[in-house]
């Protein structure tokens, strides 16, 4: 039977060792709070619910969790509504295992609100989750001492209030999106309003080339865009900080560096306070047209297409990021002027891309590999198709 706990900092009158049996309890937490700094949290087979330890807590409609400290078990709900693994209901699993999915923030702060209620009694407030998103959820946690000695820690969530989210409020979401998604060609994904995978179907893996989903579902979007590719992260996370509905027409890079032009929707959706997402879905634009990123790339001559608004490198075929070892990540450092061209050279190539001249410029081009290299140039302006701005496109002659 559970005791009520005492003030904190006070020890139980008549009870002999109470002070080593706080050590004791303080060890267990740290061992565990160092297997999550060091990495070390068990991986776990796919979530599959139950009291088999396999299942990975999410912040998204977490109520309450309960850990034994002597076992380092963590005992919680999990909310039916997002419920794509089959794990609603109450779940139990090791401490480090049930934290495994978590960014590692998040870890460190729930570790510790454990440590300090075990050791003062009571803990909290803590926000998880938060940053850019909106509203994190915010945790409370009281020491509880059992019969034999046993500390069970409680914590809850100390958000009671509605948020103001907007977003379709609905309820089953998992499988009203299950049966409507299952069989479509249309990709889609859900992510919660933490962040985190929750769903996917296979269109949407075949879509984005991803080989193994179990490194992708329960992980948090903004640390995995090396394995859905830096677009999807990019306009998930927006959505999710600014709660409105997108679509639109965009180009999408892979994690393999590859892109393609998607028609594209994200919709926000709220099912209580604390407990929402957006649903992502996706399918390529003219699948039986000509794929122009294709012919730009079977060019022999290296290609560079430049915004002449912010004079950064937005696109570059394959002769160009063999010629002058272009990467992505460099792409988006820093200015064309900054990096592979002097100012005065990108001025002269507006001139003489704004005249028309057929006469090619020659000019010193910096690779991305250190070496500065003497080329003819030639530059076009091109419109942007949707009137949003010009570009430079700039021919390497040999």
């Amino acid at each position: 039977m559970v005791r009520e706990r005492q003030p904190a900092g006070r020890p139980c009158a008549g009870r002999r060792g109470v002070a080593t049996s706080g050590r004791q309890n303080m060890s267990a937490v740290e061992k565990v709070e160092r297997q999550a700094s060091s990495g070390e949290a068990e991986a776990g087979p796919k979530a599959s619910g139950g009291a088999d330890g396999n299942a990975a807590l999410s912040l998204a409609g977490l109520g309450f969790f309960m850990v034994d400290v002597q076992t380092k078990k963590l005992v919680w709900m999990e909310s039916p509504s997002l419920d794509f693994e089959h794990i609603a209901g109450l779940n139990e699993a090791n401490l480090s295992s049930a934290l495994r999915n978590l960014a590692q923030n998040d870890q460190k702060q729930i570790l510790s609100l454990i440590q300090h209620a075990v050791k003062y009694g009571t803990a909290g407030p803590v926000e998880l989750g938060g940053d850019d998103l909106g509203n994190g959820l915010s945790l409370i946690a009281t020491r509880y001492q059992a019969e034999g000695g046993r500390t069970f820690v409680i914590a809850v969530s100390g958000t009671d209030a509605e948020d103001e989210a907007t977003g379709t409020a609905v309820r089953g979401v998992a499988p009203l999106i299950r049966h409507l998604v299952e069989g479509s060609e249309k990709a889609v994904l859900v992510v919660d309003s933490f962040g985190y995978l929750r769903y996917a179907n296979q269109a949407l893996y075949d879509l984005f080339h991803i080989a193994d989903p179990s490194l992708c579902i329960g992980r948090n979007i903004a640390h995995i865009p090396n394995r859905v590719g830096k677009t999807l992260t990019s306009v998930v996370l927006t959505t999710l900080a600014r709660r409105a509905p997108v679509d639109g027409n965009k180009r999408f890079f892979l994690a393999s560096g590859d892109s393609m032009t998607l028609t594209y929707d994200l919709i926000p959706f709220r099912v209580s306070s604390g407990l929402g997402g957006v649903v992502f879905s996706a399918e390529k634009v003219n699948d039986c047209a000509v794929d122009f990123q294709q012919i730009f790339n079977l060019v022999h001559a290296p290609l560079l297409v430049v915004d002449l608004k912010t004079r950064m490198l937005i696109s570059a075929n394959t002769a160009a990021r063999k010629t002058f070892a272009i990467t992505e990540q460099m792409m988006e450092s820093a200015p064309i002027t900054e990096t592979m061209l002097h100012p005065r050279t990108f001025v002269s190539l507006i001139e003489h891309a704004r005249k028309n001249s057929s006469t090619p410029l020659q000019a010193t081009v910096s690779g991305f590999d250190g070496v500065s290299r003497s080329k003819r140039l030639r530059a076009s302006v091109v419109e942007s198709g949707q009137g949003q701005g010009q570009y430079l496109v700039i021919e390497s002659k040999h």
